[in-house]
């Protein structure tokens, strides 16, 4: 197993942190062609780094094998980038035709260089603005053999709704029918208020330059980039530091370097004893999920502590756990009414008998299932402080501490997006001595911590502020999944998928993050190899039902081919 610092992930750069590193490298190289360097300088450093960029899309394209391909350019640098690309399927003896939004005259800088490259190489541009003066024309344009689309016509530069000529040109490539690949980003996505406009590029592929973009992996910006591709371009290393924005990209690809090795000669404790607190009356399946996919993660011996009411239920159900059957007195001296809600419930006097099993516990979850039920919110609260081992906080024990708001959190904070960074929530957890993970979803968080922004590239400001101000790790659920952590480090999961959009979703995941927890992983660790294999589980079953029919049980039965994936 190695640490997340060790893995040398992808930091995910702003656009504008893109703009800047572009600038800075430029003039970095230039300074190495000559002392002083002359614009002239600046701008043939810039054209390298479109060399590379344009020689990776060439390389992305080709591998597709299909022709001829249609290249759709504009006059900025994001049209330098095709030009090069043509110049490639030029050489390479693959059919393509270049369609120019842009007069010859206009090209500038770098691009005016990828332009005269592409012209010696014989290349020739088709002015797609003359094209649309004949209507019958532009409707056939895109059908006339073309196999492949490339926009290059605008990338990551563009900024509100799209000039007419360009607006024509989206639609006519969205209403080809063909596969679309976007170079940096799709035509009439706007990078800097991280939107996509009415008329947009809906991409199958994107090739994102240099450094991975938030954008492509946003409920904003996914569906018009369709999957995203990085190529790395030859940035000096000593200037990447300076735009690190300390967001990283995190894939599956990671599952392997952060699975825990097993020690094959110890006992089942040695291998990870995890308890969990789940469950009530009600909701005994939220308990089930979260302990099978513990027991499913590695974990050696599960505790499940809950109550008796259910506890029959639960172990129908599993075979393998260590049963804390909590003894139900609730309301024995309180009217029928109150005994009716505080049964079959978590009670302050089940305390003591959780601090006892949790001394033999190596790590806690609580929460999923629980109820919030008075009794049950009072437990939590004065439980949670008392623990001293590395716990997972979930579902009701999250609503148990966001009470602690109530009046303090009102409508209309949480309407302005407020972060709560000081709000009697963040004070209690900060409070709290164990090291802890929280699993909202995005009402919990709000209860927690006031409403989210409402464009998901602000969110890594705002949680990496509550994570340092709590002092602790906070996995934002959702597509795509955000986690903060104290250290000030925000880690992207980059993956949608509805099928995991069911109630019992959560549970399992707190289940595979207390187990590995339970293993000796720390809580960043844990948490992001959790959501990892959480997510690939649930890839492969999306796979083999489907996203309608499958359940969170389903990603609890692919857990063993999550697991082997991180031994392949």
């Amino acid at each position: 197993m190695r640490s997340l610092q060790s893995l040398n992930l992808q930091p995910i750069l702003s656009t504008e942190g893109m703009r800047g590193l572009d600038a800075a490298s430029k003039e970095f190289l230039a300074n190495k062609i000559s002392s002083g360097p002359s614009e002239t300088d600046i701008i043939q450093s810039g054209y390298t780094l479109m060399q590379e960029a344009g020689l990776a899309l060439f390389k992305f394209v080709q591998a597709k094998s299909l022709e001829p391909i249609a290249v759709f350019i504009g006059g900025g640098n994001n049209g330098g980038d095709g030009l090069v690309l043509a110049k490639h399927l030029l050489q390479a003896g693959i059919k393509n035709t270049v369609f120019s939004l842009a007069n010859e005259n206009k090209f500038k800088n770098e691009a005016k260089l990828a332009l005269d490259d592409f012209l010696q190489a014989g290349g020739s541009l088709f002015d797609f603005k003359k094209i649309l003066e004949d209507p019958n024309q532009a409707s056939l344009l895109l059908h006339d053999g073309f196999k492949l689309i490339v926009d290059c016509m605008l990338g990551n530069g563009a900024k509100g709704e799209l000039r007419p000529e360009f607006a024509s040109a989206v639609q006519a490539i969205n209403n080809s029918g063909l596969p679309i690949i976007a170079a940096d980003a799709p035509t009439g996505y706007d990078s800097s208020a991280h939107i996509c406009n009415e008329v947009c590029i809906h991409a199958n592929e994107t090739m994102l330059f240099g450094f991975p973009r938030l954008d492509a992996f946003t409920k904003e910006g996914g569906p018009s980039f369709g999957k995203a591709v990085t190529a790395p371009l030859n940035y000096p290393t000593e200037l990447i530091s300076q735009f690190d924005e300390k967001v990283y990209l995190v894939t599956e690809n990671a599952i392997p370097q952060l699975t825990p090795k097993r020690d094959e000669w110890g006992d089942k404790r040695v291998q990870g004893s995890p308890l969990i607190i789940a469950g009530s009356k009600d909701m005994p399946g939220a308990a089930a999920l979260c302990t099978e996919a513990a027991l499913r993660s590695g974990a050696g011996l599960v505790t499940l502590a809950t109550t008796e009411a259910i506890t029959p239920i639960i172990q129908a159900k599993l075979s393998e756990p260590v049963f804390c059957s909590l003894e139900d007195k609730a309301g024995e001296n309180c009217r029928d009414d109150a005994r009716s809600e505080n049964r079959g419930v978590l009670q302050p006097q089940h305390i003591l008998t959780l601090l006892q099993r949790a001394k033999h516990a190596s790590a806690i979850a609580i929460g999923p299932g629980l109820s919030t039920s008075a009794d049950t919110v009072q437990t939590i609260l004065e439980l949670l402080p008392q623990l001293n081992v590395p716990t997972v906080i979930d579902a009701d024990a999250l609503n148990a501490i966001a009470t602690l708001n109530e009046g303090a959190i009102s409508d209309a904070a949480t309407d302005n997006c407020a972060a709560i960074s000081d709000s009697a929530a963040v004070q209690y957890l900060r409070e709290m001595k164990a090291p802890a993970i929280l699993t909202p979803h995005v009402r919990e968080f709000a209860r927690l911590f006031g409403k989210l922004p409402e464009n998901s590239c602000e969110i890594p400001n705002q949680l990496r502020e509550i994570a340092t101000r709590a002092n602790k790790v906070i996995l934002l659920k959702g597509a795509p999944t955000f986690i903060a952590t104290p250290d000030g480090n925000v880690y992207i999961i980059p993956v949608a998928n509805s099928g995991m959009a069911k109630g019992g979703s959560g549970d399992v995941l707190t289940g595979i993050i207390v187990a590995l927890l339970s293993q000796g992983l720390s809580a960043i660790e844990a948490t992001v190899l959790g959501a990892l294999l959480h997510q690939k589980a649930g890839k492969l079953a999306r796979e083999e039902l489907g996203a309608f029919s499958m359940l969170p049980s389903d990603i609890i039965k692919n857990l063993h081919k999550a697991f082997q994936f991180a031994s392949n």
